[in-house]
């Protein structure tokens, strides 16, 4: 049984490039040259946006820390044992 040539694939890289015929290699390298040019264009002409402004780690001077709580924490809300235990639990 012989396979036939409809479809095959190169066993290597070095082989697809052996397959390739020029206009292929023409057309591949003219598309990567308007993408780079574009890319340049757009780096070199394109307005950029304001520097990104990062936050910074220590708390601004009007907030309370952890210590000066203004509002109780969750668990601190409800009394301990003031939650019903639920039914056949002992």
């Amino acid at each position: 049984m012989t396979d036939h040539k409809l479809i095959s694939t190169p066993v290597s890289v070095a082989d697809g490039m052996k397959r390739g015929d020029s206009k292929t290699w023409r057309v591949l390298l003219l598309a990567g040259f308007v993408g780079v040019v574009v890319a340049l264009f757009f780096n070199a002409f394109v307005e950029k946006g304001p520097p990104v402004k990062w936050p910074t780690v220590t708390a601004p001077s009007g907030q309370k820390t952890a210590g000066e709580r203004a509002e109780p924490r969750s668990y601190d809300v409800a009394p301990p044992n003031s939650v019903p235990k639920p039914p056949g639990a002992k």
